[in-house]
């Protein structure tokens, strides 16, 4: 299933995610095809094998769009950002911004709009949503809690309330560390 986002900006994406990484890969420094593959590679290692066959080509695209260029060095294509490339990074982050208040207000709509049962069944879900290293907004907690029993609540809350805690332990170890 793939969502479609649809927000009050209307920000149209004229590249694709993988593009999206291609660019802020070469925002550092150029970098040839390979380099980048391997570096995708090792980000998302386990959950996104990504092939020559879809990398290439997206540079291609970002080529022909004018966001990139080629650059030959020693036999080697070394693929650089251009100053519209540069100019894209504005539109991403505005574009990354909106993607998740619509990925917020998306599931939060899902846990509130489910049946008693469902939300008694999915309590699994919630779990796994917690233990990810990705922010549990108040709105997807009120959503998903709202109705439950209080003996199959309280203690998901309570993994919730204790992972939130190590999180601030980290964040308070690097704070001293400046």
């Amino acid at each position: 299933m793939m969502l479609s986002i649809k927000s009050q900006s209307h920000i149209r994406m004229p590249v694709s995610p993988l593009q999206v990484l291609i660019l802020i890969q070469l925002d550092e420094s150029p970098k040839y095809g390979y380099e980048m593959l391997k570096s995708i590679k090792e980000e998302f290692e386990g959950t996104w094998e990504l092939k020559t066959g879809t990398l290439y080509p997206a540079l291609k695209s970002l080529e022909k769009k004018g966001y990139v260029e080629t650059e030959t060095r020693n036999k080697t294509d070394y693929y650089i950002i251009t100053e519209e490339g540069m100019q894209l990074f504005d539109l991403i982050l505005r574009h990354i911004e909106d993607s998740i208040d619509f990925s917020i207000k998306y599931i939060s709509t899902v846990f509130k709009w489910m049946t008693y049962e469902r939300k008694q069944s999915s309590l699994e879900l919630i779990e796994k949503l917690a233990n990810k290293e990705h922010c549990m907004s108040q709105t997807l907690l009120k959503e998903f809690t709202q109705n439950i029993d209080i003996d199959l609540r309280e203690p998901i809350l309570i993994q919730i309330k204790n992972i939130t805690q190590n999180r601030l332990k980290i964040i308070n170890n690097l704070m001293e560390k400046n």
